[in-house]
């Protein structure tokens, strides 16, 4: 009897928390929304994160995204991303992944869109550290870039990020966390030169023990031209295939 209305007690919490997290998120789209109305820079991005662990040391990671010039219309890009990740211990993380992107320029009264595509082979290496209750992710990543027809790119970028428990000294089902990170993006083919840095925040819910829910802000700033602004939707599902 007491293990059953533990577990009705977890749940209620669950959903209460769930609750809470979507209304607040609710009120701060609709308020910036409004706020922003006459501005054509608030856009959006929709992340599905899929971290599936195939043994202790290998880990497939699928990550595919939504981005849109307005909040919720007016497509950007769309893409899909599968990596391969060898854990060479629980600190230290090497991956391969081959990305498909499709773009669209921004619709005008005298333009409809055009679409264009990007093909990418990307290395990536992932260090983490852990401060206090903080958690400290180093992600470095180099990209081979193919655009359509025969141009071609490379690009470096180095993100650092910090999670921070909210309830505990970890997070647990049904708790709220913090992340905030910045990440800055180089174009090294075929020239040297600043390409954009990406700042933000989101307010993170444990969901259940594997999925959580983060809503937040992002800051683009590409140094020719004013910043653009960007909500941010993530839906990150993490599942072992061993036992």
């Amino acid at each position: 009897m007491f293990v059953i209305l533990r577990k009705h007690l977890v749940s209620i919490k669950i959903t209460f928390g769930l609750k809470r997290w979507l209304a607040l998120w609710a009120i701060i789209i609709l308020g910036w929304n409004n706020a922003k109305a006459q501005s054509s820079d608030l856009g959006s991005w929709y992340v599905y994160n899929g971290f599936y662990d195939l043994s202790p040391k290998w880990e497939l990671f699928l990550e595919s995204q939504v981005r849109t010039y307005s909040v919720i219309a007016e497509p950007q890009n769309f893409f899909f991303r599968p990596y391969i990740s060898y854990n060479f211990n629980s600190n230290f993380q090497l991956g391969i992944g081959n990305e498909y992107h499709s773009s669209w320029t921004q619709a005008t009264d005298e333009f409809e869109p055009e679409q264009s595509s990007e093909y990418r082979l990307t290395v990536q290496s992932i260090i983490k550290n852990k401060i206090g209750r903080v958690n400290l992710q180093h992600r470095l990543r180099y990209e081979f870039r193919f655009f359509e027809g025969s141009s071609r790119g490379q690009r470096t970028r180095y993100r650092l990020q910090a999670s921070i428990p909210l309830q505990g000294e970890r997070v647990e089902q049904g708790e709220f966390f913090l992340t905030a990170g910045n990440e800055i993006l180089l174009n090294t083919q075929p020239s040297f030169e600043f390409n954009q840095n990406r700042i933000y925040g989101m307010l993170g819910y444990q969901l259940s023990k594997t999925i959580h829910l983060q809503a937040g802000y992002m800051n683009l700033h590409f140094g020719n031209k004013v910043s653009d602004h960007r909500l941010q939707f993530f839906f990150t599902h993490k599942l072992p295939f061993y036992k």
